[in-house]
Order: structure tokens, then C-alpha cells, then sequence
């Protein structure tokens, strides 16, 4: 049986684009990362920005990773707006 996780990590089309230009690899180690942020919604990134909206995104950096993503409460996803190498 397939593990349920309480939020769906939804990328953008942005972050989509960057994800499968990588080694499949690198797109494993990002879909993980994804999903364990996903179990935690309330994670606090390592800084916060705001976007056009005024929405606060939270941007979090793991080893060579920033992934920059916000909490929808009310349809239970983390929206994951940008996904970068640094």
C-alpha cells in the first residue's frame, strides 16, 4: 500500500521545468526531499519572501538544494513555487 502523506507537494510549472532537466538521480533526491517537507507544512524556511501577492514564501537551503514553497491549508498541498542548484 502506497504511504498517505498529510499535504501533496504541488510544483510549479517553473519547478517542474527545472526538476526534469535533471539526472534522474538528482530527481529522486529532489522528489524525496519534496515529500519529507510535505509530512512537516509548518516547516520554517531558512529565510522568508514575499511574492507578488504578499504571500510568504519560505525559502529553505539543503546542502545544494533551495527549494522555495508555501503551505495550502485549506487544499492540504505545499506548493513549491521555485527548486534551484546552488
Amino acid at each position: 500500500m502506497t504511504k498517505r502523506y498529510s499535504y501533496e507537494p504541488v510544483l510549479s510549472s517553473n519547478a517542474t521545468e527545472f526538476l526534469l532537466a535533471l539526472t534522474k538521480r538528482r530527481q529522486k533526491i529532489f522528489i524525496r526531499l519534496l515529500y519529507q517537507l510535505a509530512e512537516n507544512p509548518g516547516q520554517i524556511g531558512d529565510y522568508s519572501i514575499q511574492d507578488e501577492t504578499g504571500r510568504e514564501i519560505q525559502v529553505l537551503l539543503i546542502r545544494d538544494l533551495i527549494i522555495a514553497f508555501w503551505a495550502d491549508d485549506s487544499a492540504k498541498e505545499m506548493r513549491i513555487v521555485a527548486l534551484e542548484e546552488v
